[in-house]
């Protein structure tokens, strides 16, 4: 008798919110499911927040199979087969969830009792709907802004409302709004803001705060969300990963580090606890470690994180593990400049697959072709050169990473510097020049850069060998504006400092490269020559410590 009249309250709506505080976070979410239904719906919510995709859909079957008749159940499901930052989603699988629920959109609208349920189970009727993909994503968006005038004081739907603002802004799709990116983020996050002041410990307000100022103009807002995120869900390896895309902007590698580290150790725990397959490891989390020791010097633990991808791809033929060698490999020989490894990989051109951003077949991997070439155009080696640049253009030019703009940019650099090798410098430096200005009109990276060798940074090191230094420390001060103390274009920099007679800027860039370099591998080169130069430079007369 006491289950049916609590029953009967919920779906009146008469009783407070049910929370959920655990490992993955703080969610308040008042639902007319049935008590036993509830702590599995606030999990799925939870793991929905922080994109742990297959722990949320299975916490909400598990609240289908405790209440069959609990729309929002399905509803949850159903949103789990959206992935907007990355842009993909799965349509067939997400509308089998829904007809679960009821054949229909009017069966399904009949067992959401509450106006705000049904305006929920309404947006995500949309979202699968009828039309392009673009076209369903600003339905959608329009959607969750009627029911967030309708509903302002709650956290679900003014949360999820932002999230559909940055998904089409990260995924490309921003036109699709009909608003610049920036702007949707923006207003995304003055969202976010307020929510946070409520409920500082809800995963989806200080995840989507952390998207929303993903780059370097904006990430030092995000820092506050970057600090408390892994605390709040640290269950979720994903939200263990997340911080690092603000620490990334800030050039905090020391904390992109240990970010990651704890992100990668969660994954494998959880595919061991539930025995999935290794691909469902975060080879993402693995990839940006690896890039992360590369920035501090400690070239031995990047080796370290590639014999776990290597390993990882002789026991599975995933296209996504394939995917992330492929790219941990050429980001790995590009940085330590290891071009006698750089061996154009086997692959036939003009083959492509249709997979997602997460991996495709090995012959479509533009890393490994890129480090080849560049490394061939290095040596002065024109076939592999021509061969190399024949696979990039065989690439699929539309899409995110390296089948986007990257490919163009990475093809100038190549031909650039295979004709500097030929000495014909003033066509060789035109068309590097013209990867750095393309370069300009992308967004600055969200992580590891797209393009393994950034165009600013390789422009100015082929300026710098030619003499031209005031013109290289325009290009190295272009490339850390959008790529803060990556360590590369931090060394370019000092070394056109010293060749420009600027004292004060080169111990300021050396010290900041020792600070960096302080877990280096003791025989790394440009650590001795930082250390060095600190040595030999004379002080600042002002500061007596050369303006640092």
């Amino acid at each position: 008798m006491r289950t049916r009249l609590l029953s009967l309250a919920l779906c009146l709506g008469l009783l407070p919110a049910f929370a959920f505080a655990s490992d993955l976070g703080k969610v308040d979410f008042p639902t007319s499911g049935s008590p036993s239904a509830q702590p599995q719906f606030l999990r799925g919510v939870a793991a929905l927040h922080s994109f742990w995709y297959d722990e949320a859909a299975d916490a909400f079957r598990e609240a289908q199979k405790a209440d069959p008749g609990f729309a929002l159940a399905y509803w949850g499901e159903a949103l789990t087969y959206d992935h907007p930052i990355w842009g993909e989603q799965d349509m067939a699988a997400a509308r089998k969830a829904l007809e679960r629920l009821g054949p229909d959109r009017e069966a399904r609208a009949a067992k959401a009792p509450t106006p705000k349920e049904k305006g929920l189970l309404e947006a995500v009727e949309v979202l699968y709907g009828e039309g392009e993909k673009g076209e369903r994503a600003r339905a959608y968006s329009e959607a969750m802004r009627l029911l967030h005038e309708r509903f302002p004081d709650d956290l679900e739907v003014a949360s999820f409302y932002a999230l559909s603002l940055i998904g089409p802004a990260l995924a490309g799709d921003g036109a699709s709004l009909g608003e610049p990116r920036d702007r949707l983020l923006m207003r995304a996050a003055a969202i976010l803001e307020e929510l946070f002041d409520r409920n500082p410990e809800h995963p989806g307000v200080v995840h989507y705060l952390i998207h929303s100022y993903d780059d370097p103009t904006h990430a030092p807002l995000g820092l506050r969300a970057a600090r408390i995120y892994a605390r709040v869900a640290p269950a979720a390896h994903h939200a263990l990963h997340m911080p690092s895309h603000i620490f990334v902007q800030l050039g905090q590698w020391e904390d992109v580090a240990a970010s990651n580290e704890d992100a990668w150790a969660a994954s494998v725990a959880w595919v061991k606890q539930r025995r999935h397959s290794i691909d469902k490891q975060d080879f993402h989390s693995l990839s940006w470690l690896l890039y992360a020791y590369l920035q501090q010097g400690r070239q031995g633990k990047a080796r370290e994180t590639l014999e776990i991808a290597r390993r990882a791809a002789r026991e599975s033929d995933s296209p996504r593990v394939a995917g992330s060698l492929d790219s941990m490999e050429a980001r790995y020989l590009t940085e330590t400049r290891s071009w006698s490894e750089a061996k154009l990989p086997a692959g036939t051109e003009g083959e492509h697959a249709s997979g997602s951003h997460c991996g495709m077949k090995h012959q479509d991997h533009g890393g490994m072709v890129f480090a080849a070439g560049l490394a061939a155009a290095k040596r002065g080696d024109a076939a592999i050169v021509e061969q190399a640049l024949a696979r990039l253009r065989s690439l699929p030019k539309g899409g995110r990473g390296y089948g986007g703009q990257a490919v163009e940019i990475m093809e100038k650099e190549i031909s650039g510097l295979a004709l500097l090798a030929q000495g014909k410098a003033e066509e060789g430096l035109k068309l590097l020049a013209e990867a750095a200005g393309m370069e300009e009109t992308m967004t600055p990276p969200s992580g590891p850069p797209d393009l393994l060798k950034p165009a600013h940074e390789l422009y100015g090191e082929a300026l710098l060998e030619r003499g031209k230094a005031e013109e290289a420390a325009e290009q190295f001060g272009k490339s850390l504006l959008r790529m803060p103390n990556r360590t590369a274009s931090l060394l370019g920099a000092a070394r056109a400092a010293v060749k420009l007679g600027r004292i004060e800027d080169a111990r300021r860039q050396y010290a900041a490269l020792a600070e960096i370099w302080r877990q280096a591998d003791s025989g790394l080169p440009e650590l001795a020559e930082a250390r060095r130069a600190l040595t030999l430079l004379p002080p600042s007369p002002v500061t007596g410590r050369g303006g640092h």
